[in-house]
């Protein structure tokens, strides 16, 4: 019997024909030797918006951090010669205004990232630019665009979703708008949800996935406006050298389901480019399963060695033994994150994860044992969630005190748990559920849906045990903070050992966790507003939200 796939059957698809080819000779040929800017072709901005998550401490960084998708949409269109320019207001006060007001500055053709807690800035955003500039097109591109494209055409004022991988489309649509040629060429672009004839929303074939990541260039970070800044950039770059995953977890939305690598030839170059032009000292990998084939990992880890990098990255419990731990320390790993998620087997089990606790402990032992720290992370909430099974999994967690991160289950857009919260009832709307998540911080007094059926207290109870037993993360000594970070709960209590020696007595003692203020208006997008009553109370009732905190005194709703 085939395998029942848990995403959409179009992101399956290979990118193979000659339109394909064609493009990743260019890339390759203009990473080489790239075209000079030519002012007179259509300006390009492409917009980074906020996220309301929070980090742990001395994982800060990753919120600010360049990372790849935008990098390598801005670096493609760089060096094909187009003006091109990022906006990034990820901490900004005001990030609305803020991305309209740079946009205003000069901009031809407008590219909008997307992630799935960003839909009400995208939205209001596109509205905005439409309409006070309605001659400059709106093209969308990311997670969150390629998860649910036909809400995105419907309710937002996007002119073009790019499916998937972005790098080839949107070279693609950019020569075709320069020759002035949408009209004619938009049906026959592979991987585009668009606006036809009087605005009807058409579909074209999947593009699917690059086979060669070695076309990729490489990525030109000076493109961030964070080059320009006083600080510069910082020396934390997040990177992978692969997209993709071959496992399946019914609560993980993949852009790039396949596994495609890049060859370690390609990684070294990429590597001592990041070092050479831009200082970069540590690096955070996210491949979503870095170690999944021990021969690759270990050629990688040989690359990675030569270019004197502390780093990180994400792998599972099952592909974790001597040889890679080994060559993982000995490269320059600090900590490895591990996708825990639960010790109940029939969680695990429901949530197609492959793993079990014994797995876990192996794994852990492994980790331990080879020289490098364990991170887990941990989700509370999971369908088939028990009392018992949280209890199992706070008990681990206070024992080895090694935690990185831990939330409420989210119901992602295009995952399997997201489809059958829908066909279920439990979303109002799927407008609503995406408006909802703007607000999720990753804090405990996160509204969550509760899709346990357990009493909203025992989730509470069990993500303020485990995130109170979290470790340092690698770099505690970040020094680009933006200026409107918010902190939270600082933590008297340091831990093991092991995490004084690693970070020094009193490591959190400051503040826990640090992120972006939310967004003005967010209280608009709480459960109360979005959810069903009795889906609300059975997420919301014992606490009050960040977004509630932030309303209006007069029209305050406490939970």
């Amino acid at each position: 019997m085939p395998r029942e796939l848990s995403l959409a059957p179009e992101l399956y698809a290979d990118a193979v024909g000659a339109v394909d080819s064609r493009y990743m000779r260019q890339m390759r040929e203009q990473d080489r030797e790239p075209v000079p800017t030519d002012p007179s072709l259509p300006r390009f901005t492409l917009v980074v918006g906020p996220s309301p998550f929070t980090m742990m401490r001395g994982w800060e960084f990753f919120l600010t951090s360049p990372y790849e998708g935008a990098t390598y949409i801005s670096t493609v269109l760089h060096n094909a010669g187009y003006p091109v320019r990022i906006v990034d207001v990820r901490y900004a006060r005001d990030p609305l205004h803020e991305a309209y007001r740079q946009i205003m500055e000069g901009t031809d053709v407008l590219g909008v990232c997307t992630f799935e807690d960003n839909f009400p800035f995208c939205a209001e955003l596109m509205e905005l630019v439409r309409e006070n500039a309605p001659h400059i097109p709106i093209i969308c591109g990311g997670s969150l665009v390629t998860s649910v494209p036909h809400v995105f055409m419907e309710h937002t004022k996007c002119d073009i979703a790019v499916i998937s991988e972005g790098e080839i489309t949107v070279l693609e649509l950019m020569e075709s708008y320069v020759a002035g040629r949408w009209e004619q060429d938009l049906p026959h672009i592979h991987g585009i949800w668009y606006r036809g004839e009087k605005g009807a929303v058409k579909r074209t074939r999947p593009r699917g996935q690059m086979m060669d990541l070695d076309s990729l260039p490489r990525m030109r970070l000076d493109l961030w406006p964070q080059a320009r800044g006083p600080l510069g950039l910082q020396k934390q770059i997040i990177t992978s050298y692969s997209r993709g995953c071959k496992m399946d977890c019914s609560f993980c939305y993949r852009t790039t389901p396949q596994v495609r690598a890049k060859s370690p030839e390609k990684m070294d170059t990429d590597l001592a480019w990041l070092k050479s032009q831009y200082g970069i000292e540590f690096t955070f990998f996210v491949d979503l399963t870095f170690s999944s084939h021990r021969r690759q990992t270990l050629e990688m880890c040989d690359v990675i060695k030569e270019h004197d990098l502390r780093w990180t990255c994400l792998t599972r419990c099952a592909d974790m033994d001597q040889p890679r731990i080994d060559a993982m320390r000995e490269s320059g790993c600090d900590i490895i994150l591990y996708g825990v998620e639960s010790l109940g087997s029939e969680v695990l089990r429901e949530a197609r994860k492959g793993n079990s606790e014994n797995l876990t402990v192996r794994a852990m032992r492994t980790t331990f044992e080879g020289g490098v720290r364990f991170g887990a992370l941990l989700i509370v909430g999971l369908p088939n969630e028990s009392e018992e099974s949280l209890r199992s999994m706070v008990e681990f967690a206070q024992k080895y005190n090694h935690v990185t991160r831990v939330k409420y289950l989210s119901a992602m857009p295009g995952t399997t748990v997201y489809q059958n919260a829908v066909k279920s009832g439990l979303m109002r709307s799927e407008v609503n559920h995406l408006n909802w998540l703007s607000i999720e911080q990753a804090l405990h007094e996160d509204e969550f849906l509760n899709v346990s059926g357990l009493p909203e207290q025992v989730c509470r109870d069990a993500y303020q045990a485990i995130y109170e037993s979290y470790e340092p993360g690698p770099v505690m000594d970040f020094q680009h903070y933006p200026e409107h970070f918010e902190y939270f709960y600082p933590l008297a209590d340091d831990g093991l050992a092991r995490s004084v020696d690693y970070a020094g007595p009193g490591w959190r003692s400051r503040w826990s966790s640090a992120g972006p203020s939310l967004v003005p208006g967010s209280y608009r997008f709480t459960l109360d507003r979005m959810a069903d009553p009795e889906v609300a109370a059975a997420g919301s009732r014992l606490t009050v939200c960040g977004a509630k905190r932030q309303e209006p005194a007069a029209a305050q709703l406490v939970g």
